[in-house]
């Protein structure tokens, strides 16, 4: 079997099994992944500027709903009076 990325011998490396391509060594794949820039089956490269925006946009969101909040530490402990 040959890695289909640079066409050398996969047995006896750290070979991979990629799902519509075939065998190919790992190091292999992941530059191509990097080359590419795909991240989980999204080639980001092929995005047009105002998908690549939106991405951006919904990426940005994401990071910053997982963030803890500044301050929020002294918020849980904080005793409410009424």
């Amino acid at each position: 079997m040959r890695c289909n990325y640079c066409k050398k011998i996969v047995l006896g490396g750290s070979p991979i099994t990629v799902p519509g391509i075939g065998p190919a060594h790992e190091v292999c794949y992941q530059t191509r992944l990097t080359s590419e820039r795909i991240f989980q089956g999204l080639n980001i490269a092929e995005l047009d500027d105002l998908q690549f925006n939106e991405l951006l946009d919904l990426v940005l969101m994401e990071r910053n709903s997982r963030a803890p909040a500044k301050g929020a530490m002294d918020k849980e402990f904080e005793i409410e009076l009424f």
